[in-house]
C-alpha cells in the first residue's frame, strides 16, 4: 500500500510537471509574438525614416540644383536696357532703335524737331554718356555706336555719330554727369558729324575737332562704321 500511494505521488508530481512546462511555453508564446511583432514594427519604422530621409534628401538635391541653376541663369548678363538708364533724365532724346548682337550695342536716338542745334547736341552728349557708362560695366559688349537723327527737307541724316570699341570704353567714366558734346566724341574710337550740322558749326566748333568732319582715337579707317553712318541716310521721308 505504501509503494503504491508512493507512485501515485510521483505520477501527479509528474502530471503537474508537464502541466507546468506547458503553461511556461503557453506563457511565454504570445510576449515573443508581441517582442517580435515590437522588433518588426521598429524595424519597418526604420526603414521608412530612412526612405523618407533618403526621398527628403533627394528632394533637397534636386531643389539645390533648381536653385543653382536659377542663379546661373539670373547671373548671366543680360542686354542691356537703355530705355531704363534714360528713364527719368531730364533733357534725354526719343529712342528710335536699340539693338544688341554679337557684343556690339547700337542704339538710334531722333530729332524732335524743336531744339536748336546747342540743344540738340547737348541732349545727344547727356543720353550718350549714360549709355556708354552703363555699357562699359558689360563684359560682353565689346563696341557702341550710337548715332542721332536729324531732319532735313529732303529727308533724315545721322547729324551726329559715334563708336566706341573696348578700349574707349574703359575711359568713359571720366566723362562728366552732362560732358560736352566734344568731349564724348573725342572719346570715340571714330565719330562723324553730318554735314548739314558741320555747316551750321562756327569755326571754334570745328576747331574743336581740328577741323576734322570725322575722326577719332583709332587712326584706321573703320569701313563698318562709314558704311553704317552712310546707311543713316534716308531721302523723301
Amino acid at each position: 500500500m505504501h509503494k503504491r500511494q508512493i507512485t501515485m505521488i510521483i505520477g501527479i508530481m509528474a502530471v503537474a510537471a508537464i502541466i507546468a512546462i506547458f503553461a511556461i511555453v503557453f506563457n511565454s508564446t504570445p510576449h515573443e509574438e508581441a517582442a517580435t511583432a515590437a522588433t518588426s514594427s521598429h524595424s519597418s519604422k526604420a526603414v521608412n525614416k530612412k526612405q523618407q530621409s533618403n526621398s527628403q534628401g533627394k528632394a533637397v538635391s534636386k531643389t539645390s540644383t533648381t536653385i543653382d541653376k536659377s542663379s546661373s541663369s539670373t547671373g548671366a548678363e543680360e542686354n542691356l536696357d537703355v530705355k531704363n538708364i534714360l528713364k527719368g533724365q531730364n533733357n534725354v532724346p526719343a529712342i528710335v532703335s536699340v539693338n544688341q548682337n554679337n557684343g556690339e550695342l547700337t542704339v538710334i536716338f531722333a530729332d524732335d524737331g524743336t531744339q536748336s542745334l546747342d540743344d540738340f547736341m547737348k541732349a545727344y552728349a547727356k543720353a550718350t554718356g549714360l549709355v556708354l557708362k552703363a555699357a562699359s560695366q558689360q563684359s560682353k559688349i565689346s563696341s557702341v555706336m550710337i548715332a542721332r537723327q536729324v531732319k532735313l527737307e529732303d529727308g533724315l541724316e545721322y547729324a551726329v555719330a559715334g563708336k566706341w570699341q573696348k578700349d574707349q570704353l574703359a575711359t568713359v567714366n571720366k566723362l562728366a554727369a552732362e560732358p560736352a558734346i566734344k568731349d564724348v566724341l573725342l572719346s570715340a574710337s571714330h565719330y562723324s558729324i553730318g554735314g548739314s550740322v558741320w555747316d551750321a558749326f562756327s569755326q571754334q566748333q570745328k576747331n574743336d575737332y581740328q577741323n576734322h568732319q570725322q575722326g577719332g582715337q583709332v587712326e584706321a579707317t573703320d569701313d563698318g562704321f562709314n558704311k553704317w553712318v552712310q546707311a543713316g541716310i534716308e531721302k523723301n521721308k
